[in-house]
Order: structure tokens, then sequence, then C-alpha cells
């Protein structure tokens, strides 16, 4: 049976994709970035679907060398299981032909991804925070119960952020080694949010390729603004249902703030003593393996 609080969030979703998808209809099909002129392809970056807040393309960025990341080639996303008709055929212009999905089993289950049929987009389950014997389990349980209040979101997304280095990296090797394989062929990643464990995916593959800091934690910074209006009416619901302390709570838990890349970064660098020997021992990838890297997602 399902608990209050995930049947009131899933009508707000639910209601929260109708309105969207009624905006979209509207205005016609979103533009993607690779179809614009280069001058605006910056503006369409986010790729406006009724069923996912936080689709974008990771095109655009400078590496150091004076390339950019290509556009068209390299996309992250929230959850993908609330895509409407019009989003699904939109999905299916961006060419996919890899798509790696960091959720866990649970998560799944409960909202499996919605993909257009027919296009042959093979889709790669690496789970994080998917044991039953981690902190995450028993705040996803916490929240099934509607015992959010007293959880120190900071706490909980700091926490989680150092463990996508400590015990993921497995995970985020196996991530960087699909991309490889893939040659420049498209190739999507996300999660639930898009925030966390797709933030730190897209972070270090723009570190890998060369990008600034400052212009990756701007991109990771870009999911504050979306996961927030993404579940305003969520946040609503629980104020009026569980009271301010418990929307308080999941407010934070949807919120993103620079110091969570960064606890994963100073782990990497306390861990490893620098990102280039967290991408030589921790990544398993070469001098060789990078320059193939960037010369497959990089142009200019």
């Amino acid at each position: 049976m399902r608990s209050p609080l995930r049947a009131t969030l899933a009508i707000s979703s639910f209601l929260l994709a109708l309105s969207a998808a009624i905006a979209l209809a509207r205005r016609g099909r979103p533009h993607l970035p690779m179809d614009l002129p280069p001058g605006r392809r910056e503006g369409a970056r986010r790729i406006a679907m009724a069923g996912a807040a936080n689709m974008r393309d990771l095109g655009g960025y400078r590496s150091g060398d004076g390339r950019v990341v290509r556009w068209g080639v390299l996309y992250r996303s929230d959850s993908l299981h609330r895509l409407t008709r019009g989003d699904v055929a939109t999905f299916a212009q961006l060419g996919l032909r890899t798509l790696v999905d960091f959720r866990s089993e649970v998560e799944r289950a409960h909202h499996p991804n919605r993909l257009p049929d027919g296009h042959g987009i093979r889709v790669v389950e690496i789970p994080i925070f998917d044991d039953h014997n981690n902190f995450m389990a028993e705040l996803r349980e916490r929240l099934e119960r509607g015992a959010i209040v007293g959880i120190d979101p900071a706490a909980v997304l700091t926490e989680a952020n150092e463990q996508l280095v400590t015990r993921f990296t497995p995970a985020f090797r196996r991530y960087i080694h699909e991309l490889r394989a893939a040659q420049g062929a498209p190739l999507l990643f996300h999660c639930t949010a898009g925030k966390d464990r797709t933030g730190f995916a897209a972070a270090i593959t723009l570190r890998l390729l060369g990008v600034a800091e400052e212009d990756i934690l701007a991109d990771y910074m870009r999911s504050k603004k979306l996961s927030l209006a993404a579940r305003r009416r969520d946040l609503a619901i629980i104020r009026l249902t569980r009271g301010r302390p418990a929307a308080a709570v999941i407010r934070g838990l949807l919120g993103v703030e620079a110091a969570y890349l960064q606890t994963a970064f100073a782990a990497i660098d306390r861990d490893y003593g620098s990102f280039a020997a967290y991408a030589r021992e921790g990544l398993g990838l070469s001098d060789d393996d990078i320059v193939r890297l960037r010369d497959k997602l990089l142009e200019g």
C-alpha cells in the first residue's frame, strides 16, 4: 500500500507534468541546441520537457586547449519515467546510442524509464546507493514512513557526495568506460533528480575534457533552480499536509550547493592526491585514453 507521502507526491507530480505538457503543446516542439545557430545554443542548453525538468546538453564548454565540447553528444538528465508522448518524440531526436542509468534497483522498479521504441538505445544500469546497508537506504525508508523531521539535509548530501568517491568510484569507472566505448556517439546519463549522482558524473566528465573548474561548478549549480522549480507543488502539498518543518527538510534534500561538489573533489584530492591520479587509478584511464576521449568529444 502506498504511503500517504508517496500518494500526495504522485498526485502533485502528475499535475505538474500535465501543466508543463499543456505549456509545451502551446509552444510547439522545443529546439535542440544542435539544431540552432552556434550563437543561440547556450540559451537552449536545457531541453524543455514536460516530464523531465533537468535535461541538458553538455556541449559548448571550452577546454583548456581552446576546443569546445561538441553539442549533441553528451546529455544529462533527471528521471525519465514521466516523459509525455511529445517528450518521447523529442527524446527520439537526440539520436542516443547509450543511456546510463545511475538509479537504484528500487528507483528503477518504482519508476521505469519511458523511452522511444525502435531507436536502438542501449540502456546500461550502473546503480549507485543500491545496497540495503547504507545511510541512503535508511533515508529512503524514513521518507517512505513520513519520518522526515529531524533529517539534516546538508549532512546527508555532504556524506552522499563524499561516498561518490570513497565507495562508488568503481561505478563511475564503469560509466567513463561506457563513455569511451561510445566513441563520440550520443550518450545520456541520469539519476532521479539529475543533481547529485548525475552532477558528479557531469563534473568528472567535463574535468577529464579539460573544462575549467569554474565552468564545471556553474554547470553543477544550474540544477539548483531546476530541481526546486520542478517540485514546487510537491513542496506546497507537503507543507500543507506535513507542516513546514517537513517541507523544509524535503526542500533541503532537493537542494544543490557548491559545497557538495567541493566535498567530492576534496575526497579525490585526499584519497588519490590529485584529479590526475584519480583519473588514472580510480577511473582506470591512461593519458592516451584521455587524449582519445577528448578527440571524440571536443571540436574546434
